[in-house]
């Protein structure tokens, strides 16, 4: 598997706290990603929105767990926003919802596939996405 693949939020928090909800295919790449045998990207925006989450009482995982994560999956990177993923933030005005439009922003920007269960994100065409 020599691909990168990037994260979105419910990707995120079902291989930490519910795998089994995972897609197959999310679900596979993922645990090669957890054993080293494969490369995905954990970005700030995911980071952001599982905080916000946590907040709001919606996820039990909060930023331990994601420190946690990124020290104990060697195929998972964590990425801050760039000024490459910014512009094409810039560019996608049809995506109303913030996180979505960033965490898209890093997908596109990576040139990576997003591993997401977001239908409305697959449908739209501007990323390839997988779950």
């Amino acid at each position: 598997m020599a691909r990168s693949y990037v994260l979105d939020t419910h990707a995120f928090v079902f291989m930490l706290a519910a795998p089994k909800k995972l897609g197959a295919r999310a679900r596979t790449i993922l645990e090669r990603v957890e054993k080293g045998d494969g490369s995905a990207v954990l970005c700030a925006p995911v980071v952001a929105e599982v905080l916000l989450l946590r907040g709001l009482g919606r996820v039990g995982v909060g930023l331990a767990d994601v420190r946690d994560c990124l020290a104990n999956a060697p195929g998972l990177r964590f990425s801050p926003l760039d000024l490459n993923a910014l512009d094409e933030f810039a560019a996608l005005g049809a995506i109303a919802d913030p996180f979505d439009r960033l965490i898209v922003s890093v997908a596109r920007s990576l040139r990576a596939p997003l591993l997401t269960r977001d239908g409305a994100l697959g449908a739209s065409s501007l990323v390839e996405t997988i779950w």
